[in-house]
């Protein structure tokens, strides 16, 4: 049955300014990366992950007609219940989470339930709108709140993820957020995630164990470049002296935690 392979999807994000070979610094990408990169784990699609600049596109994104839309993904072959899939264009989320209906893991997992997706995806729903009025207008309670929200979900559950003992969709949409909160809130705020939010730290630490996550996220240096478009670095942050790492350390004090959300 070689004609009835898995899916070839292709993803195009916008390249990383410094190094037009990686991956920028775009949340939405970062999160249709990570979701993608979890349907390849499960064995459902294989994956092509394409860095691109606008002004120099790849021919295969040039055939899709997106009118400068990115991130863009097409299924270049493959067939999902004997259907073939081929031409397939994912243009939005609705689009993603589509995608993952058809090859049955809705949300990443087809155990969990619509309603708990929607609890959690809403705990966090204000997070980074708190961030941006943070940086713009000094206003840290709003930020402080939702992640003291975030906190007491997580200390509600016993397992490592928001919704079980597996990443799902919203995992892929917290995740890159709360990177952002930690590298711009140390940049322009010298700020960082409060430890007594333990839980939440304790998540964090998961986070850095997940490869989906890991494979996915940008360098520092490419997610401040991100920021400093709309809002100029402080002058103590010299970009060219930043390299390729990205900030994945946790406080000293919780680094040898054996906290998993909500057990001790």
């Amino acid at each position: 049955m070689a004609n009835r392979k898995k899916p070839l999807v292709e993803l195009f994000v916008k390249a990383a300014t410094t190094d037009k070979r990686e991956k920028g610094a775009c949340l939405i990408g970062q999160q249709w990366f990570m979701t993608l990169y979890n349907l390849v784990e499960q064995g459902l699609i294989d994956l092509r992950f394409t860095p691109m600049s606008l002004e120099l596109p790849p021919h295969n994104y040039v055939r899709l007609n997106a009118a400068r839309h990115l991130p863009i993904a097409w299924i270049e072959s493959g067939y999902i219940h004997g259907k073939d899939q081929s031409g397939q264009i994912i243009t939005s989320t609705d689009g993603l989470e589509v995608l993952m209906e058809k090859l049955g893991s809705p949300n990443l997992d087809p155990q969990v339930e619509p309603a708990d997706v929607l609890r959690a995806e809403e705990v966090f729903e204000d997070l980074y709108i708190n961030l941006m009025n943070f940086i713009r207008n000094n206003n840290y309670k709003p930020l402080l709140n939702t992640l003291s929200k975030l906190d007491s979900y997580l200390a509600q559950k016993a397992h490592p993820y928001l919704l079980g003992e597996r990443l799902t969709y919203p995992d892929c949409q917290l995740m890159p957020k709360l990177q952002h909160v930690r590298v711009a809130g140390r940049a322009y705020k010298d700020f960082d995630i409060p430890e007594d939010l333990i839980y939440l730290w304790a998540y964090i630490g998961r986070m850095y164990h997940t490869k989906a996550f890991t494979c996915s996220c940008p360098s520092d240096r490419d997610i401040l470049v991100h920021y400093a478009e709309k809002d100029p670095l402080p002058r103590s942050i010299r970009l060219s002296l930043l390299g390729p790492e990205f900030l994945c350390e946790l406080p000293a004090t919780l680094a040898k935690s054996s906290i998993v959300n909500g057990n001790a």
